[in-house]
């Protein structure tokens, strides 16, 4: 796994519309850039705290031999089921007007504990880093050592951070999460490049490469 491809499958996640996205696009509508950011820092701070290390148990501790087989087999499945939701996606148009709602005063909760409890609650953190996660950076470790076993998270994490960023830019300056001709396209792109990703990987698992 190299760091352009983990930055790819995280640019490519994220642009997927979902929880956590859509309360980042709201929160920057509502409350500025700043709530945005604070928003975004919460997802990528519990993978790196929480959902990684139980990805990386569950894979270590409860399975081994075939049942990490499975576990990589699954995580290859999800890649390639996010690939065909991020080009579905490409054909509806979402606007983030309709989200607008006026802010609650100081009963407002804080922008950074929305983003942790909407990826808390969320199961596709989980099934994510239990198995498509968890599998690359096994093999990175198996294959090169720490160093290489990082490669896969931090380029990841990078990917979402930049998409994230472009969509708080492009909600505070335009109220919109991306240009309306841009955004089929680039759905399209990321589900193609998951998919891909997705068969990367079930490959490497069948080699047996981790």
């Amino acid at each position: 796994m190299t760091f352009p491809i983990a930055f790819a499958i995280g640019f490519s996640v994220a642009s997927i519309p979902g929880p956590t996205i859509i309360l980042v696009a709201t929160e920057t509508l509502r409350k500025g850039a700043k709530s945005g950011l604070a928003t975004m820092a919460a997802p990528i701070l519990l993978d790196a705290v929480i959902m990684l290390p139980l990805g990386l148990v569950l894979q270590s501790s409860i399975f081994s031999g075939k049942g990490a087989l499975f576990l990589g087999f699954v995580g290859a499945a999800f890649l390639v089921w996010l690939g065909t939701q991020s080009i579905q996606a490409g054909a509806n148009k979402f606007r983030v007007s309709e989200l607008q709602s006026p802010a609650d005063g100081n009963q407002e909760t804080p922008s950074f504990v929305k983003g942790l409890l909407t990826h808390l609650t969320s199961p596709y953190p989980y099934l994510y880093w239990g198995t498509a996660g968890s599998t690359f950076v096994r093999q990175g470790f198996q294959s090169g050592g720490v160093w290489t076993a990082a490669v896969f998270p931090l380029g990841f994490w990078l990917g979402v951070g930049v998409f994230t960023l472009i969509v708080i830019y492009l909600v505070a300056r335009t109220k919109r999460l991306l240009p309306p001709r841009l955004e089929p396209h680039l759905h399209r792109l990321s589900g193609v490049l998951l998919i891909g990703s997705g068969i990367f990987l079930a490959v490497r698992v069948w080699q047996g490469v981790f």
